[in-house]
């Protein structure tokens, strides 16, 4: 009974393992099949690659209109690139140098002259017009991204600064919103009894307010039209001799001190930044319930030149490697004017200049936005703004007036002879780049 009763188990047991394989070679071999399958029919698809930067937000709405665009061109597969701004631009000019970018790309304004002075750097996009829908742009604006008279990039939205300030300790302090740079200097003096500041931001934010105050009270510019410095050291000496006091009287955070968390808090009270990047300074902050009043340049009386600038915000442009013209001009083309791309990526960079883009989100509350506030705003003073030449945003000069104003700031140089070193850097940087 016992052979009988073990037998049986045995049995039973082989009869399970048997089973259990068959149906695992089954199930398996199913698999198999459906990947070489998937396989097969990514090999019959084209190949792109998008590449951008951004916050996880933009990530976020750029792969689901990636998504879309798929489901609606079968025949096109999409490969991503993108990651926050720091390091992305030195990712990006090792990409270029090696002719390993992506097909579409997210550029800077400041690429074109970098990347495309001759107009060869990028795809003419005016050969790619059965594909990109070119009557949703003006003329103006399609010469923005115009080299040498090949269209290289077509602008997303235009950009300039504009400035952010918690209304609240404005209130608190008995002060209206800054508009001048005695304003400013009287903000500092009541913040600096509160350890507080008045204005934080960035070195880029740094350097174009810095040009703004020299260019205001000389009446002429820093650079000039083909890029060279358009000032002496004395000019620099000037901007480095304001800068401190700016400093001292609490007027601007130290750069390296800045966060975004300590404009939030309250510790430094107002912000330079980009229209485009206004749902991280203005809209977020009304979110934790805060009151932000939007504030003009400041400006000095008797002023001959504002010193304020305009830019496209950024803009896509394609490979002129690539292999697929066609399809990255349709995929170019969705990102900047399709309906559902549009309500998905709203006004977070930018006001879009796309007429068809302009017609989606008029109808689902553009006008409310703080962006499209602040760029009527643009647009009323646009005839004091003048186009941003692309060396305003050179990281290597950026660096080189960063770098060296610490010398001064810290007490490690003299006026003059950091004055003198900052100059020769951005003449060498400017150099390379010519």
């Amino acid at each position: 009974m016992k052979r009988r009763y073990i037998s049986s188990i045995i049995i039973m047991s082989l009869i399970v393992i048997v089973v259990f394989i068959v149906t695992y070679m089954v199930i398996n071999g199913r698999m198999l099949r459906g990947k070489e399958e998937s396989v097969k029919n990514s090999k019959n698809k084209t190949q792109l690659t998008l590449s951008w930067w951004g916050n996880d937000g933009r990530h976020q709405y750029t792969m689901e209109g990636v998504d879309i665009f798929q489901d609606k061109n079968e025949d096109i597969d999409v490969n991503y690139r993108y990651g926050v701004w720091n390091g992305y631009e030195k990712r990006n000019k090792v990409w270029m140098e090696s002719h390993n970018q992506a097909d579409v790309m997210q550029i800077n304004f400041a690429w074109l002259e970098e990347y495309s002075k001759d107009g060869n750097g990028y795809y003419d996009l005016n050969q790619l017009s059965d594909y990109i829908d070119l009557d949703n742009f003006t003329e103006e604006e399609l010469a923005y991204g115009s080299k040498n008279g090949v269209l290289n990039a077509i602008p997303i939205a235009m950009n300039t600064h504009t400035f952010y300030y918690n209304q609240d300790i404005l209130d608190e302090y008995g002060l209206e919103v800054p508009s001048t740079w005695d304003d400013l200097l009287e903000l500092g003096k009541r913040a600096k009894k509160d350890n507080r500041y008045a204005l934080g931001f960035s070195k880029k934010q740094l350097f174009l307010f810095m040009i703004a105050y020299y260019e205001q009270s000389h009446g002429d510019t820093v650079f000039k039209d083909d890029g060279g410095l358009n000032i002496g050291e004395d000019g620099i000496k000037y901007m480095l001799e304001y800068y401190k006091t700016l400093i001292d009287e609490h007027v601007i955070c130290p750069i390296d001190s800045f966060d975004r968390a300590k404009y939030q808090s309250g510790e430094i009270i107002g912000t330079m930044c980009w229209i485009s990047d206004t749902k991280l300074y203005c809209d977020d902050q009304q979110a934790l319930g805060i009151n932000v009043s939007r504030g003009l340049y400041p400006t000095m009386e008797g002023a001959k030149r504002s010193g304020w600038y305009i830019k496209p915000a950024t803009m896509w442009a394609i490979s002129a490697d690539t292999e697929h013209p066609e399809e990255a001009a349709k995929l170019l083309n969705f990102l900047l004017s399709d309906p559902e791309m549009v309500s998905l990526q709203q006004t977070e960079k930018g006001v879009p200049v796309s007429d068809a883009a302009i017609s989606v989100l008029s109808e689902e509350g553009l006008t409310e936005t703080n962006e499209y506030k602040a760029s009527q705003e643009l647009l009323e003073q646009q005839e004091n703004l003048f186009l941003m030449n692309p060396y305003m945003e050179n990281e290597g000069i950026l660096d080189a007036f960063k770098i060296g104003a610490d010398e001064y700031l810290y007490d490690k140089m003299e006026p003059d002879e950091c004055a003198k070193m900052i100059y020769n850097d951005i003449n060498s940087e400017i150099q390379k780049e010519q």
